[in-house]
């Protein structure tokens, strides 16, 4: 009698966590000119007080300031949008709907300027589908942690348990890098590590709340 084959075994990635990083490489002049917005509203505006720790936050109204490169800006934050939309849909979890997603976001934008000592806490984005931020300015060294936005493993209690090749409970680290947009499920818990350059580290962070049609 022939011996049984062994049955395949068959893995599938469950719970996805999409985090989408675009780096633009031709920026140094949209760049400049976000940052001499930026700097000249902190100089008017008081700070918002969110999860920031010092530093200035802007008012969540950033992508109703007039201008080309606020235009510019907002343009690369919706086709990043999209392109986050597009690559949900292909997942399993969605492939299993019957009817692709409709509807629309409703975006909202503020500027962030941290300077020596700055940082955020840990936090998330209640109400929103997708959050996101775009570098301006990056002033802290890469041999540090220095200015670095760092997301946690969502699954609690994954680091209890020692796993071969230690797949869960890690945590993920974005330098900041002028022209660099991340995207980010809204509920992800994350942070950023304290400055240490005098000079200004500016960035722009983004919410998007879905509308569904």
């Amino acid at each position: 009698m022939a011996s049984a084959q062994p049955a395949e075994l068959q893995i599938a990635a469950a719970f996805p966590t999409l985090i989408g990083r675009r780096q633009f490489h031709d920026t140094p002049q949209l760049n400049e000119q976000l940052a001499s917005l930026i700097l000249e509203r902190e100089q008017s505006s008081p700070s918002q007080d969110h999860a920031n720790f010092g530093g200035w936050h802007s008012a969540g109204d950033l992508l109703e300031w007039p201008g080309e490169p606020i235009a510019m800006l907002r343009e690369r934050i919706t086709e990043s949008l999209q392109a986050m939309v597009q690559a949900s849909t292909q997942l399993p979890e969605s492939q299993a709907r019957s009817a692709p997603p409709r509807g629309s976001f409703r975006v909202s934008a503020w500027a962030n300027v941290a300077r020596s000592g700055n940082y955020h806490r840990m936090h998330n984005h209640p109400a929103n589908a997708w959050s996101g931020v775009y570098y301006v300015t990056a002033a802290e060294s890469g041999d540090t942690l220095a200015g670095v936005l760092e997301f946690y493993d969502p699954r609690p209690f994954t680091e209890m348990v020692d796993t071969p090749g230690s797949p869960y409970g890690q945590r993920m680290l974005i330098r900041p890098v002028p022209g660099l947009l991340v995207l980010f499920p809204s509920w992800l818990y994350h942070f950023v590590h304290p400055s240490t350059a005098d000079s200004p580290r500016i960035s722009i962070a983004f919410n998007a709340a879905w509308r569904a049609a």
